[in-house]
């Protein structure tokens, strides 16, 4: 059986083909994924909608708009743990059997944790000199998304194209003319699934994202109160993140459609440690004493990124009457990477209703194709980057994130609901992708003396799609989905203790 041939590249060329077209890091995925937060925070931020912006009295506050805290007379100390419920509801296009696959997991989280030192300045003019620490979870990663169904096609498929393009790939094609060169004539390469007799044939398919991690950050900031009139502050964050992704995809012929073929499997493995840093500034004014009027804005977070990457592929066949096939693995790929995220603007507007509660609005904009990714600090470009760099430019776009809610005090206790709209930040309309994802929130609060409870529960809902894998010339795999998440949130805490600040 021929031999597959010999692939010659510079060795630049090689190192931006393998990197560029087929590592699974430092692309728009990791870009926007790392980019793409919301806070989740304590019960009473989550009830509203994470509206609270223009109100503040929220350690939660810190992570948005760090004038809200300058509101507080009294010290605070919360702590919020929580549950998220996950599931999917997932459908392999093309499906001959028509079945869709679900799934649902539940995780124990720590939305926030966080201290407020209340300082009485003394002075006429600034009444409030705050200070307030805060972790708050802003991203969340958890996914199982299993899929199953009978199509067309196969993952050699992919292979084969990057043979005939000349394309090494280590974490891939490599893996399969280790196993087995397939076939060769005066037009290139190609495999059993190019034979006639196996064309439009079908193959049980089956995989599992299995998405695991999260992410956090710790704000520390000031935030002051100028003559009732004029709210500031200011503030740092450090956040750092976990994603763990494993990908189990197979193939198998079942039902002896297709000549030589048996099955296939590939294994896919990710994980990604970080830390950033940021800053946040915002004010809040009240131009009555019933209204108030925010703004606040996010410079980018200096992400460093440490990644590891590693693939294995099984693939068995037969060749005569005789068993053949084997396994192969990918060398541990590490490296690191450093990502720069986009500004954020943040605004809104919220009003007292007498004595029983408020109402507010929170709007918030980031354009995702600002961010960018670098191996040295930014101080020069390659090759890798540069192609890294275009790709977010071109699949990436902006976006647009309105959150509104309310809370009515009915002494001692208090009602909260909320309701919110992100909005996708692709550039083109993917088929199978929501544009925005929605979110409902509703909550309860009880306030007696120093210490108060609260209780949130928000549901929210995406659609998107997966693409297993991708060629040219044959048609791909593609799973859409449905993903819900609900969350359900405790915060406790204590106000009014003495601190000395």
């Amino acid at each position: 059986m021929p031999k597959h041939p010999d692939m010659k590249f510079p060795l630049g060329v090689l190192f931006f083909l393998l990197t560029a077209n087929l590592s699974y890091g430092q692309g728009y995925q990791d870009a926007l994924r790392y980019s793409f937060i919301s806070p989740q925070g304590t019960a009473r931020f989550a009830g509203t909608g994470g509206s609270l912006t223009p109100m503040g009295v929220d350690i939660t506050t810190l992570h948005t708009n760090p004038a809200g805290i300058g509101w507080n007379r009294y010290n605070l100390a919360e702590i919020t743990p929580g549950f998220n419920f996950t599931g999917s509801d997932a459908l392999l296009v093309d499906d001959t059997e028509g079945g869709r696959v679900n799934d649902a997991a539940a995780t124990f989280t720590l939305p926030s944790v966080g201290l407020l030192l209340a300082g009485n300045t003394r002075s006429v003019n600034m009444s409030t000199l705050n200070f307030g620490i805060s972790l708050t979870r802003i991203a969340d990663f958890n996914q199982q998304l299993p899929f199953d169904g009978r199509t067309t096609g196969s993952l050699i498929d992919r292979y084969v194209e990057d043979a005939n393009d000349r394309i090494s790939d280590p974490f891939g094609s490599d893996l399969l003319f280790q196993i087995d060169p397939l076939f060769e004539d005066d037009k290139g390469i190609f495999s059993e699934f190019d034979f006639d007799e196996n064309i439009g044939k079908t193959i049980r398919r089956q995989g599992l994202y299995d998405r695991r991690g999260s992410m956090y950050e710790v704000g520390l900031g000031f935030g002051g109160n100028f003559k009732e009139k004029v709210l500031w502050g200011l503030s740092i964050g450090i956040p750092f993140l976990s994603y763990d992704e494993v990908f189990d995809y197979d193939e198998i012929d079942d039902e002896d459609q297709v000549t030589r073929f048996e099955d296939l499997s590939f294994d896919r493995n990710l994980g990604n440690r970080g830390t950033g840093f940021n800053l946040k500034a915002g004010v809040i004014v009240l131009p009555t004493e019933k209204t108030r009027v925010s703004l606040a804005i996010h410079t980018p977070t200096f992400w460093t990124v440490e990644e590891t990457f590693s693939t294995r592929l099984t693939y068995n066949f037969i060749e005569g009457n005789t068993a053949s096939g084997g396994s192969a693995t990918s060398d541990l790929a590490t490296y690191t990477y450093n990502l720069r995220t986009p500004w954020r603007f943040m605004a809104g507007v919220g009003a007292l209703i007498g004595e029983r509660g408020f109402i507010s609005l929170d709007a918030d904009y980031s354009d995702y194709a600002g961010n960018t990714v670098s191996f040295d600090d930014f101080a020069g470009s390659d090759p890798v980057t540069e192609a890294t760099n275009e790709d977010i430019d071109a699949l990436l776009g902006s976006s647009f994130g309105l959150r509104g809610g309310g809370e009515l005090n009915l002494k001692p206790f208090q009602v909260r609901a909320g309701i919110g709209y992100r909005q996708v930040p692709y550039a083109d309309y993917i088929d199978g992708e929501d544009s925005g994802i929605f979110s409902y929130s509703a909550g309860l609060g009880y306030s007696r003396g120093k210490f108060f409870a609260d209780m949130a529960a928000q549901v929210e809902q995406y659609s998107g799609v997966e693409f297993p894998y991708q060629t040219f010339t044959v048609p791909g795999q593609t799973v859409e989905y449905d993903r819900s998440r609900v969350s359900v949130l405790l915060t406790v805490g204590f106000r009014g203790f003495s601190s000395g600040f």
